[in-house]
C-alpha cells in the first residue's frame, strides 16, 4: 500500500531550489483549483490518437497530450493567474507528484499527458484538497464565532467559504 499523499502536498521533498514561500503560494493555489486540474487530467487520460507523430513511436500511452496550458481550467480568475498556474503544473503535478509526464513531438515541442502509473495519486490528492478546505472552513468558523459570539455570523462565514470552494469563477 502506498503512503498517504496528504503530507506530500505540504512537503517540498525532492523539488530542490523551491523557496518555502513559493511552495506555500503554490500549495494555496493548488488547494484552490486542484480538483479542477485533476478532473481535466483524469478526463483526458484514456484518450488515444495517432494524429501526432511522436519520437520513438506512434502511440500515446498516457492519453491525450497537450501543452501545459491545456490542463488549466478555463475561468476568469485562472486567466489572470495563468503564469502561476503553469508554474504549479510544472513544479507540483509534473515534478513533485509525477502525475503528468512530458513527451516530445518530432518537431521538439514539449507536450504533457497523464502518467498512467500514478493515476491513483489523483484520487488521493482530491481527498487531500477536501481535507484542507474542511480545515479552513472550521478554523474560520471558530474564529468568527469567538470574535462575534454569533452563530449566524459563523454560519455565514462557512457558507461564503463553501461558495468560494465550489463556484470558482
Amino acid at each position: 500500500m502506498r503512503s498517504s499523499v496528504f503530507s506530500k502536498v505540504f512537503s517540498r521533498g525532492s523539488t530542490q531550489g523551491i523557496s518555502l514561500s513559493k511552495w506555500m503560494k503554490l500549495t494555496l493555489l493548488e488547494s484552490y483549483l486542484g480538483e479542477q486540474v485533476i478532473d481535466i487530467i483524469l478526463s483526458v487520460s484514456s484518450y488515444q490518437t495517432k494524429s501526432v507523430s511522436w519520437k520513438g513511436g506512434d502511440q500515446a500511452v498516457g492519453g491525450y497530450r497537450g501543452e501545459l496550458e491545456f490542463f488549466i481550467p478555463s475561468t476568469l480568475i485562472n486567466k489572470l493567474l495563468k503564469q502561476h498556474i503553469l508554474e504549479l503544473l510544472e513544479i507540483k503535478y509534473f515534478q513533485h507528484y509525477e502525475v503528468l509526464e512530458k513527451g516530445e513531438t518530432k518537431e521538439n515541442q514539449h507536450l504533457y499527458s497523464a502518467n498512467p502509473h500514478n493515476l491513483p495519486v489523483l484520487s488521493e490528492l482530491k481527498l487531500s484538497y477536501n481535507t484542507i478546505w474542511v480545515a479552513i472552513n472550521v478554523t474560520v468558523d471558530v474564529i468568527v464565532y469567538l470574535i462575534t459570539s454569533d452563530i449566524s455570523a459563523a454560519l455565514v462565514s462557512g457558507a461564503v467559504i463553501e461558495f468560494i470552494r465550489r463556484f470558482k469563477i
